[in-house]
């Protein structure tokens, strides 16, 4: 996303492989990070009232703070809301069987753009526009859910995918291989559509049925091929070895996320983002990601998260603190 924001680029210039294509990576990994922190392949029969409350408050909170960001002067098309927005559709469908997340998963894929055509057909609406203060709320809302950037109808199977990986056991070599398998097979379908059938577009946030197949399962693939990496104790040392400046700058994505569009805003008589000259540019996203690198490594040395990560966590369990330490105890009590 940083790549996208800041790599130089000329206004006659077509798609780069970093556009679209690390954002429905970051959806299907937030699926994926969904399930484990729920559960993973065999979420527990308690407390899911309370995930799901913890679900619904981290939407929020995503959700003001992308409303937030869209009033700076960044040029980038913020992603936090919509995500507030997805992981809200997702609530209700948190601890859903593997049938039905596959079922729900394929039925938005194929119908959700559809819908979103014929509203844009029935409205004069623009797809992708971005938001601004004042606009009506009702366009605010299609926007989110149909039209914008990363629409939440749309992008619901790639949530959806991710926790269905999750549900069905990232430990389990047999799964991770599919994932590989089927994710380049579904990568392959969707681009390759576009390239032999004609009217077919797989366009960054096109939105397209193409489109979210071709980068969803890109993303799906990698995934895989990242776990498959870890089998073995040598091959999993030195992937975790090769990996480790990514696996810190993941550890505090969102915190990096929100920090380098505030640095991008700041920096906008210069650019915005996408339109900077290359010693601007190339540089600024060395910076940005050194940074994001030594800050994930700093605080991973000392036991803590980043700052809105730790946030987010602490906002979204207040409410459910007091009840899970009784139901704790309850099921010590029982236990003895």
């Amino acid at each position: 996303m940083m790549a996208a924001h800041t790599w130089p680029r000329d206004a006659e210039q077509g798609e780069l492989l970093v556009d679209g294509r690390p954002s429905v990576l970051f959806a299907v990994v937030a699926g994926v990070a969904l399930g484990l922190v729920t559960g993973g392949a065999e979420p527990p029969p308690t407390n899911r009232g309370a995930a799901r409350g913890r679900l619904a408050i981290r939407a929020a909170v995503l959700l003001i703070m992308g409303v937030m960001l869209w009033m700076l002067p960044s040029g980038i098309a913020i992603i936090l809301d919509s995500y507030g927005v997805m992981f809200l559709l997702l609530v209700p469908l948190l601890f859903a069987a593997r049938g039905l997340l596959a079922a729900v998963a394929l039925g938005f894929l194929v119908a959700a753009p559809l819908v979103r055509d014929r509203v844009v057909e029935l409205t004069g609406l623009e797809p992708t526009g971005p938001l601004a203060l004042g606009d009506d709320p009702g366009t605010v809302l299609v926007d989110w859910l149909l039209t914008g950037y990363y629409p939440a109808l749309l992008w619901l199977p790639l949530l959806l995918v991710g926790l269905l990986c999750a549900r069905a056991g990232l430990g389990s070599p047999r799964v991770r291989g599919l994932m590989l398998g089927l994710g380049a097979t579904a990568s392959v379908a969707g681009y390759g559509a576009a390239a032999v059938l004609p009217g077919i577009d797989t366009a960054a946030h096109s939105g397209t049925t193409a489109e979210l197949l071709g980068a969803g399962g890109l993303a799906i693939a990698i995934i895989g091929a990242a776990l498959l990496a870890l089998d073995g104790p040598e091959p999993r040392r030195i992937a975790l070895l090769v990996a480790a400046p990514l696996t810190a700058l993941g550890r505090v994505a969102l915190s990096v996320y929100v920090a380098h569009v505030l640095v991008i805003a700041a920096l906008a008589p210069l650019g915005p983002a996408g339109r900077f000259e290359a010693a601007v540019g190339i540089p600024l996203l060395v910076v940005m990601a050194l940074g994001g690198i030594g800050l994930g490594l700093a605080l991973n040395a000392v036991g803590r998260r980043g700052p809105l990560e730790w946030l987010l966590s602490t906002v979204a369990g207040l409410p459910f603190r007091g009840r899970e330490r009784s139901g704790d105890e309850q099921g010590a009590r029982l236990g003895a």
